[in-house]
């Protein structure tokens, strides 16, 4: 670890400058928070995240954090691909530091263009963020590439690169605002068996033609590949400048850790859960994480962790963010498990399971099997197509048809 301790600074609801909120730090055991006084004082500070959760209380005792920071603030601390990107740029600089990056130090380095509403600084009393460059959408996928294949960098694009290590997931992405519009760019991987991006293009189509209220996104083309841009939901512009949203993931929501989400620990029922206790209309958005969990079943989306779900805070409610990261996830066995339990069945991936306790997101036996029977016709009926039309090729639309898209086993019955 370099940095023992890093200030956040926060953008209240409907604030376009931030105000510092509180410090992250080192304790020589394990990392600490603690609410800025100042922060405190304020009429319209918000707690940085619901009652039941860590921070979910404005206090100016000390929260002890776990080695990841899981928390809140871990969610504004960059994921596999960000960090990468930052591990590599340390092993390159010259002059460098021996010490391994800690949780600190990806917290401060991530930038301040990062999702939500949050940023990291080692200043206290002036917001001096850290520099970012916004570079053109070839640059990002010539960077992307390289680091993808191992390849060096030169001076250009590592700053170009660099400007886009906030994102979250494993997969190459960056960055991008052009006209005070801002993106997110996501890219193919060289170890990739199929056409990701245009099967992603193609998941986040049908979850908009199933009724679910996803975040836009354009295919577009850059050195003749396809990119997939998903237009940022955490930034809303306006005449007087850009708000940020502050987001929470679902793991923050359920009170885990990146070990315990990997191990499948995490539940659909305890976030609908959740939602019941403090979304500001839940009877909406219980039925819309139903439909989200039940498209994920049916189109192979078994990539459906809690990081993937997440919703805004204003310090009152709750309320589901667009879905995003709808992306079937090629297999050739029929039998599958999402990342998230589902019903009495756990995590099979099976629709019976999905209306096995549809009660708990507010809906009855008969309208659950209702939405799950217009669904599955909806996407037999046009994913084919759609997934063509996001330039999917033929061999990989045959390679979706055999297990991933409306697998056999997802209609099988459960004893």
């Amino acid at each position: 670890m370099i940095s023992e301790e890093a200030y956040l600074w926060f953008y209240l609801p409907g604030e376009t400058e931030p105000v510092v909120c509180g410090i992250v730090a080192f304790n020589g055991q394990e990392p600490v928070f603690r609410y800025a006084r100042s922060y405190l004082q304020r009429d319209n500070a918000i707690p940085l995240a619901p009652p039941n959760c860590k921070l979910g209380s404005l206090t100016g005792d000390e929260h002890i954090l776990d080695d990841e920071l899981n928390s809140v603030i871990r969610d504004a601390s960059p994921d596999a691909w960000g960090r990468n990107i930052m591990l590599r740029e340390h092993a390159n600089a010259p002059g460098k530091n021996k010490n391994e990056l800690g949780e600190i130090d990806f917290l401060l380095r991530a930038g301040p263009d990062r999702i939500g509403a949050l940023d990291a600084t080692d200043s206290p009393s002036h917001y001096l963020p850290k520099g970012s460059h916004a570079a053109p959408l070839e640059e990002l996928l010539e960077a992307a590439d390289r680091i993808d294949q191992g390849k060096p960098l030169d001076v250009r694009l590592d700053a170009a690169l660099n400007h886009g290590t906030s994102v979250g997931g494993a997969r190459p992405k960056a960055l991008l605002h052009e006209n005070r519009e801002f993106w997110i760019a996501k890219f193919g991987s060289s170890r990739d068996s199929a056409d990701m991006v245009g099967i992603e293009g193609g998941g986040m189509a049908l979850a908009k033609m199933v009724g679910i209220n996803v975040a836009d996104t354009q295919i577009v083309e850059s050195l003749n590949k396809q990119v997939i841009l998903i237009r940022r939901f955490d930034r809303v512009v306006t005449p007087d400048g850009v708000h940020r949203r502050h987001m929470i993931s679902a793991m923050t929501l359920l009170g885990l850790d990146e070990y315990a989400v990997r191990a499948g620990y995490s539940s659909y029922l305890d976030l609908a859960d959740i939602l019941r206790q403090y979304a500001r209309d839940f009877n909406a958005d219980g039925k819309e994480l139903f439909r989200r969990m039940v498209l994920n079943i049916l189109i192979g989306n078994v990539d459906d962790h809690a990081r993937n779900h997440a919703c805004f805070w204003d310090g009152e409610f709750l309320d589901l963010t667009p879905a995003y990261d709808v992306c079937p996830q090629p297999r050739t066995g029929m039998s599958a498990d999402q990342a998230m339990i589902v019903g009495e069945w756990g995590r099979q991936s099976n629709l019976q399971n999905a209306v096995s306790n549809c009660e708990r997101f507010g809906l009855g036996f008969d309208e659950a099997t209702e939405v799950v029977e217009e669904m599955t016709a909806t996407i037999r009926k046009n994913w084919r197509k759609v997934f063509a039309d996001a330039g999917v090729p033929e061999g990989d639309l045959s390679y979706l048809s055999q297990a991933t898209l409306l697998s056999e086993s997802a209609f099988y019955k459960l004893v």
